[in-house]
């Protein structure tokens, strides 16, 4: 049995035009627990924390959060690119070495796809590293255990720069509530640099 049996609100539609997945390969994501009270703006806030870490982190231009003429929402940052590896539970010593920084470790990125998933938000993250997708598959070893899995397939631009977070399912007053959580959209300026909800603001 999954662990989402019990908590996925919206079913999920296998579609195959999101992403080919011939030579696509699956790693585990290892999630045990549902975060049940967290919603879809508490997901996306995790995704625009990442993409505003990065965005420091490599000292590149402000990220974009923009939805397309296909519905699909857009979190694109101009960084070195997201692949699997970044999907772990480990502490990130870059982050933990950078009090600038919001996020802290991989755990939220894991629960904010757990919960995107849950919801029946549908995910691509593209980079020049791959495409990932999300999908509910045995654990290795352990027929009767369904975790969630990410579906990594090969690269459309190897030359890609940063990474696009894509989101269908979600609407504006999901993104907009995960916006306001962070000062640099409220358009007030800051007396020291940080995009944390709660600094100083003039």
């Amino acid at each position: 049995m999954s662990i989402f049996d019990k908590l996925k609100k919206v079913p999920i539609k296998v579609d195959d035009n999101i992403v080919k997945t011939n030579n696509a390969k699956e790693f585990d994501l290892n999630i045990e627990k549902i975060l049940e009270n967290w919603e879809v703006y508490h997901a996306i806030r995790e995704i625009i924390a990442n993409a505003l870490d990065e965005q420091i982190l490599t000292n590149t231009k402000d990220i974009s959060i923009y939805k397309s003429n296909d519905g699909w929402w857009h979190i694109i940052d101009f960084g070195r690119g997201l692949n699997y590896h970044h999907l772990t539970q480990n502490e990130n010593e870059e982050k933990l070495t950078n009090d600038k920084l919001i996020g802290r470790f991989g755990v939220g990125l894991k629960d904010a796809l757990a919960t995107l998933y849950r919801h029946g938000i549908k995910v691509q993250i593209i980079s020049k590293y791959g495409i990932i997708t999300l999908k509910e598959a045995s654990k290795s070893g352990f027929d009767d255990i369904i975790t969630l899995h990410a579906q990594i397939a090969p690269p459309q631009n190897p030359n890609m720069v940063g990474t696009d977070f894509c989101l269908l399912g979600c609407n504006v007053d999901d993104i907009e509530k995960a916006k306001s959580l962070f000062l640099t959209f409220s358009g007030k300026k800051c007396i020291r640099r940080s995009y944390r909800k709660f600094n100083e603001y003039s």
